[in-house]
């Protein structure tokens, strides 16, 4: 499915080079940083990383743009809890893909500097939406295995406002690629950069750590995959609104 998904990609911005569209390549890298977490989330929690980790895959850019809706998508458990409903993408539709980037890389989201994901293959015009895969980490893409095989792993420790603490190992996937994410922006040959910041609030604000695994013998709890811990930090995750994606004038220094 994926093999498909790149070779129509590949396929349309060939065509709208080619067919009078007064498209032109062009190529531009894409990054990833990350905007850290201020005081405690919804659930009373104060969250110090130490250690983020995720493997990155595909990033696509689309022309069709984003219309958020306030509706939910589909019935979340969570939600009958007091959670907060976020915003999710409404009716989108991603039109023609003007550019990609095609590889998976293990990005360390407390780095001093944004990690480069790559160059994007690409076409001018009007963009409005992003798809970003996050994929599972592999020897080659995760030589130090961080992720020990998996999309997304965050190590640190929770502190609750009652004094609660728990320090968490948190790995997790995601069933398919995070659609709708907005990025509206008219490109032509201008110098600069796509940053794609992680709003770690979001990621974590909806986790009760209280219901993360009893410690283990090194005092480290686990996410279950049936608790709340985990379908709210799955939640998060795949949240478009996680992920604020600008354009950065000038070269990398």
């Amino acid at each position: 499915m994926k093999r498909v998904s790149s070779l129509r990609a590949i396929l349309t911005l060939a065509l709208l080079v080619s067919c009078g569209t007064g498209a032109q390549r062009r190529t531009f890298p894409v990054e990833m940083a990350v905007q850290p977490m201020t005081g405690p989330n919804e659930r009373g929690w104060t969250v110090t990383p130490e250690s983020i980790h995720v493997s990155v895959g595909t990033v696509r850019f689309y022309e069709g743009r984003v219309l958020l809706s306030s509706r939910w998508p589909r019935f979340e458990p969570y939600a009958l809890l007091g959670g907060t409903a976020w915003a999710h993408p409404g009716h989108y539709v991603p039109g023609d893909a003007l550019g990609e980037v095609l590889k998976t890389t293990t990005v360390d989201l407390l780095a001093a500097q944004p990690t480069v994901l790559g160059e994007a293959n690409a076409v001018t015009g009007d963009y409005g939406s992003m798809e970003l895969t996050l994929s599972s980490a592999t020897a080659a893409s995760d030589i130090q295995d961080l992720l020990r095989g998996h999309m997304v792993r965050i190590q640190g420790l929770a502190t609750h406002s009652d004094g609660r603490r728990v320090r968490f190992d948190a790995e997790m996937e995601l069933p398919k690629p995070i659609e709708g994410i907005r990025f509206e922006r008219t490109l032509e040959q201008e110098v600069g950069r796509v940053r794609i910041t992680v709003e770690l609030a979001r990621w974590l604000g909806r986790i009760d750590f209280a219901t993360a695994s009893p410690a283990s013998a090194s005092g480290v709890s686990t996410f279950p995959a049936e608790s709340q811990a985990m379908n709210a930090l799955v939640r998060g995750v795949e949240d478009t609104s996680a992920y604020v994606v600008t354009w950065v004038e000038g070269a990398a220094q």
